[in-house]
């Protein structure tokens, strides 16, 4: 991955490499989502290659032509892909049905793969994250299961549970900012865990009040802020994780910029971003 300089944005970096999960541009595809990340200054990209709810987007890139093109513009462009995603974990999920999936993600060099809980049956998710594992675990792939306030899986707690009953080297947890202080996780609950539990941090703001029930999932999808410019503790948060957790940022911000393109709105997110990191420094 390419560390994070100056040259995209014009101010300075935090060290760490940033990624962009596709939510934030979920209607770019990703040839062009690599392209517009390397103009930004990102270092890596999440990529929707399953829908997360039933008819949405989603790039299964299945062609293996598809696939060529897409290697080719990650060596020329320096931008990874960091993980693939979602798949919803149940009761009813048939894990060899992914099989594919972990396939294109090993071809374009995807090093992570982010599922949910969609089971108020953790031993049931738990089972099934145990498998999807081991499916993936050939391809060098890890499994990040993402707490959400509005899945059965919704707190850090919850999926804290789920990855301790899968039981396996390659499962993870990945901490959302938003889902953290929506949610109501424990930020003690964090820090007291073993730091291997943890796989990838997504950073955003938000209002410190959260809407109500029904919305939470809406704001998720399409109300997030850029780091510093709303009121939640993220610096509380930061704290409480790992110095070294690969961090990246889901903004799905085109609402709140109707005036800029995406290729804009992604630079304004590691500009934003980088600006943030570098506040607690002065």
């Amino acid at each position: 991955m390419n560390q994070l300089g100056a040259n995209a944005t014009g101010t300075t970096a935090h060290p760490m490499p940033l990624s962009v999960a596709h939510l934030s541009e979920l209607e770019v595809p990703p040839l062009k989502l690599i392209e517009y990340a390397a103009r930004a200054g990102f270092a890596s990209i999440g990529l929707r290659t399953n829908p997360a709810t039933p008819g949405g987007i989603a790039y299964p890139l299945a062609r293996k032509a598809e696939q060529a093109e897409l290697r080719r513009r990650i060596a020329a462009t320096g931008v990874s892909v960091l993980y693939i995603e979602m798949v919803g974990l149940s009761e009813a999920t048939c894990i060899t049905d992914y099989r594919a999936m972990l396939e294109t993600g090993a071809a374009i060099g995807a090093s992570r793969l982010a599922v949910a809980g969609d089971s108020a049956n953790f031993q049931a998710v738990a089972e099934r994250m145990a498998e999807m594992c081991d499916l993936a675990r050939p391809y060098g792939i890890a499994v990040d299961i993402e707490f959400m306030p509005f899945r059965p899986v919704k707190t850090f707690a919850d999926a804290v549970e789920v990855v301790k009953r899968a039981d396996r080297p390659n499962a993870h947890v990945l901490v959302d900012s938003l889902h953290v202080f929506r949610s109501g996780s424990s930020l003690d609950d964090i820090v007291k865990v073993h730091p291997a539990i943890l796989g990838t941090f997504q950073i955003c703001d938000a209002p410190r009040e959260p809407p109500p029930a029904a919305e939470l999932a809406t704001e998720a999808r399409t109300r997030r802020m850029l780091p510093g410019h709303g009121d939640l503790p993220l610096w509380s948060l930061i704290d409480a994780l790992p110095a070294d957790i690969p961090v990246g940022v889901e903004l799905p911000i085109a609402g709140q910029f109707p005036h800029l393109d995406a290729p804009a709105r992604m630079q304004l997110m590691v500009r934003s971003t980088r600006d943030f990191y570098a506040s607690r420094r002065h």
